[in-house]
C-alpha cells in the first residue's frame, strides 16, 4: 500500500471517530491522525451510528472529553457486571454456559478482524481500531479453552466451571465487547445471558410482590433460572441445552447482521 493510500484510509477513518490529534513521527515530522482514546462507540441498526458518550454531559464538549469517564466508567460496571451475573446463572446445565460463550468468542473475533482492517471497517462504516486485530488471537484462545472444556463438560459432565470460571467467562467477553466499541450489541449478543437474568429478576420481583399483596408468594417459572424451567417440565437436559446453543447461534448470525442492516 503506498503512502497516499495509507493517509486516505487514515483520514477516513479519523472522518469516522470524529476526533483527530496530532502525533510526532520518529523523524521530527507531525501527522494527524485519529484519536482512539476518544469515548465512542458503534450503535447498532443506526445509519449515523456513532455515539460519543460525552454528549450526554450538558456542558461544553472541551469540558466534557474531560470529564466523560464520569459516564463511561459507571457504564463499563454496569455491563461488566451485568454479563459477568448472566454467564454465572447461565453456568447451571452441563455444557450450557461454555457453548454459548463460544458462540460468542466467535463473533467478537469477526467484530476485532473487521474492526482491525482499515478497508473492512470503512466499507461497514464502523470505527476502525487499529491494533484491535490482535484481539482475534485473544478471542481464538478463549474459543479453544471453551471448547476444550465442553469436551469434558458436555453431558454427562466430568468437570465443573463453577463461579469462578462463568463469571470470568462473562468478564471476558465483557471487556472485549468495550475495547471493540461493541457493548451495545451484546443485548443481542448474549441474549441468552439477559434471559437467564431477566427470568431470574421477573421470579423474584414477581414472588416478593404477591407475597407482600396476598400473603404468599407465587411464581411466573417453575423455577429460576430459565433452564430449570424446562427441566422442571420434564424436558431432558441435553435438549434444553442443545436448543439453548441453537438460539445463541441465531443471535450470534443476527449480531453478525448488524454490520450492514441500518
Amino acid at each position: 500500500m503506498s503512502t497516499q493510500e495509507a493517509a486516505a484510509l487514515n483520514l477516513d477513518a479519523s472522518r469516522q471517530v470524529g476526533d483527530t490529534e496530532t502525533i510526532e513521527l520518529s523523524n521530527g515530522e507531525t501527522e494527524e491522525r485519529a484519536n482512539y482514546k476518544v469515548a465512542i462507540t458503534n450503535v447498532p441498526f443506526l445509519k449515523g451510528n456513532d455515539l460519543d458518550y460525552a454528549n450526554f454531559l450538558p456542558i461544553k464538549y472541551e469540558q466534557a472529553r474531560k470529564w466523560v469517564w464520569l459516564i463511561f466508567v459507571p457504564v463499563v460496571i454496569f455491563i461488566v457486571t451485568a454479563v459477568s451475573n448472566g454467564a454465572n446463572l447461565t453456568d447451571g446445565l452441563d455444557g450450557l454456559a461454555t457453548g454459548t460463550s463460544s458462540v460468542i468468542g466467535v463473533v467478537l473475533a469477526i467484530f476485532a478482524y473487521v474492526s482491525g482492517n482499515a478497508i473492512a471497517a470503512d466499507y461497514l462504516n464502523i470505527l476502525h481500531l487499529p491494533g484491535s486485530g490482535e484481539l482475534v488471537i485473544f478471542a481464538a484462545c478463549l474459543l479453544g479453552a471453551c471448547l476444550g472444556f465442553l469436551w469434558y463438560n458436555s453431558y454427562p459432565a466430568q468437570v465443573f466451571m463453577g463461579d469462578t470460571g462463568s463469571l470470568t467467562l462473562g468478564g471476558i467477553i465483557a471487556a472485549m465487547a468495550i475495547l471493540l466499541r461493541k457493548e451495545l450489541l451484546l443485548p443481542l449478543l448474549c441474549g441468552i445471558f439477559m434471559m437467564e437474568t431477566l427470568s431470574v429478576m421477573l421470579q423474584v420481583s414477581y414472588f416478593k410482590y404477591t407475597k407482600r399483596k396476598y400473603g404468599e408468594g407465587k411464581r411466573i417459572f417453575l423455577m429460576s433460572p430459565l433452564h430449570h424451567h424446562y427441566q422442571k417440565k420434564g424436558m431432558p437436559e441435553t435438549k434444553i441445552v442443545a436448543r439453548f446453543w441453537i438460539i445463541g447461534i441465531l443471535l450470534a448470525v443476527a449480531t453478525i447482521l448488524t454490520l450492514k442492516i441500518r
